[in-house]
């Protein structure tokens, strides 16, 4: 009896929409703890690696010399060669540091392409639970590691992971809410779950590693994403075994589509800009403002907020408005944000400008998420896969440009140089959101009228009132 109850129970949770969209709120919070979290802990844990080298060096070199002259006193300039060694370390970090972060990326780049045909053929639960278990054992790897390969390898099966939860998890909010507003609202809640990850994240791995360690922030994150992956088991339809291809729009059709390239660059170059920030700001902070380890968990908390703030309070605004009049306002608004936020002499000034580059990337994703999936409703077949395959491939592009190439710019021409360049990128880009005023459809908007009506019956009243909602739809957007 009391397994027949849980059974019901389990059929009601699965055919509720909200506890699916709470579900993929609460994954996307855990991939962005984890994604975040590491992001204070690297820098900070590279450079101890470095220095405890150094002083075993220190050490062995003080010992020969003084055993080959003992009457010299070789600790003064020893030590200086230690931290004029040390310094140069500390430059070098910035490469070594943004190589790691961008692993998690490059593997993004190359998985992203197969995440669209692999939803199709096993289903998008199936694909959230996969995501899942892999950012479960990157964080047990992260846990373990003690030297960079080790830490590099661990990012980089996180991308793994993070490739297929992503797009798996915003490909069922699309399914679940077919209506535009109500899923605009949606994608709002579920962004709203990466927002918070990314709110807890930073301070979490900061304030964690400085009181506790390295080993115990990994380990929390692997036990919640254990609960994560039960709770998915229980809510969500999982199932490894092939289910029926549906008709689906080919990814290199899809890259054709002009709009779809618009909304993929402005996502892009608004990610770019925190991506140039993760890596460099941390050791600028160090250098310039001497924080404690615990505050460069902090210096994030601003991004974290306005991000939180900006998906799950402007994403039905951006549609009343006009998603291409906020997209192009919010890249005017990181670009500004990024002019000022070199001339900080401390971290209270870092506040404004980081709350409004977090701000501004969130409404830039809150607008133009939900008319992804408008567009493939539209103007493709309404298989969501692929084209949130597109948008993260968008991101993963931004995380690898970012900390891959800014660690290298930053030596030539200086850390307040770089971020005024990736502002200018984002002010040139912005006039191309005008072409997003006006989305055409193709004819295809009635086969996707026609799958709506009961056993396909599809009479000429009906298709009238379709086209007529319709193209109320495209004046309002």
């Amino acid at each position: 009896m009391a397994m027949d109850e849980f059974w019901i129970l389990r059929n009601r949770a699965q055919s509720s929409t909200l506890l699916a969209l709470m579900i993929v709120f609460y994954t996307n919070m855990l991939d962005s703890i984890l994604l975040t979290a590491v992001v204070p802990i690297i820098p900070d844990y590279l450079l101890d690696i470095d220095q405890k080298e150094y002083n075993l060096s220190f050490h062995q070199n003080s010992s020969r010399l003084r055993s080959v002259h003992p009457g010299v006193n070789v600790t003064q300039t020893s030590t200086q060669k230690v931290f004029s060694r040390l310094s140069v370390s500390a430059l070098n970090e910035d490469s070594k540091v943004g190589w790691l972060l961008a692993s998690k990326a490059i593997v993004q780049l190359i998985v992203n392409p197969f995440i669209g045909p692999l939803s199709n053929r096993v289903g998008y639960p199936s694909v959230l639970w996969s995501g899942s278990l892999i950012i479960f054992l990157a964080s047990l790897m992260f846990a373990s590691a003690e030297t960079y390969i080790p830490l590099f390898i661990a990012r980089a099966v996180h991308g793994l992971g993070s490739a297929a939860s992503v797009v798996a998890g915003m490909s069922i909010v699309a399914e679940k809410y077919p209506d535009d507003r109500q899923r605009s609202r949606a994608m709002g809640v579920a962004m709203g779950g990466a927002a918070t990850g990314v709110l807890v994240g930073y301070p979490f791995g900061g304030v964690m590693y400085t009181f506790v360690g390295k080993v115990a922030p990994f380990l929390i994150i692997a036990v919640l994403f254990i609960i994560d992956m039960g709770l998915q088991w229980f809510i969500l339809e999982i199932s490894m075994k092939n289910t029926l291809p549906r008709k689906t729009t080919p990814l290199h059709v899809l890259l054709r589509d002009p709009y779809i390239l618009v909304v993929s660059g402005c996502i892009m170059l608004t990610t770019l800009a925190m991506s140039v920030l993760e890596p460099t700001v941390p050791l600028w902070i160090l250098e310039n403002m001497h924080a404690e380890r615990w505050q460069l968990g902090l210096v994030f908390l601003p991004d974290s907020i306005g991000y939180l703030v900006g998906t799950n309070f402007f994403g039905v605004a951006a549609r009343s408005v006009g998603r291409w009049m906020s997209s192009m306002g919010s890249m005017i608004f990181v670009a500004l944000c990024l002019v000022c936020l070199p001339f900080a002499t401390d971290l209270t000034q870092l506040i404004l400008p980081h709350f409004g580059i977090g701000l501004g990337i969130g409404v830039t994703d809150a607008a133009l998420m939900p008319l992804l999936a408008l567009l493939v409703d539209t103007r493709h077949d309404s298989f969501y896969g692929s084209v949130y395959s597109i948008a993260q491939l968008a991101v993963c592009l931004a995380y690898f440009i970012g900390p891959s190439v800014a660690g290298q710019i930053v030596k030539i021409i200086g850390f307040p140089w770089l971020i005024r360049a990736t502002a200018v990128l984002n002010f040139v880009y912005c006039p191309l959101c005008l072409f997003l005023r006006k989305v055409p459809a193709c004819d295809e908007e009635m086969v996707i009228l026609k799958e709506q009506t009961v056993d396909g019956n599809y009479t000429k009243e009906k298709m009238e009132v379709d086209s007529f909602s319709y193209n109320r739809l495209c004046e309002e957007d």
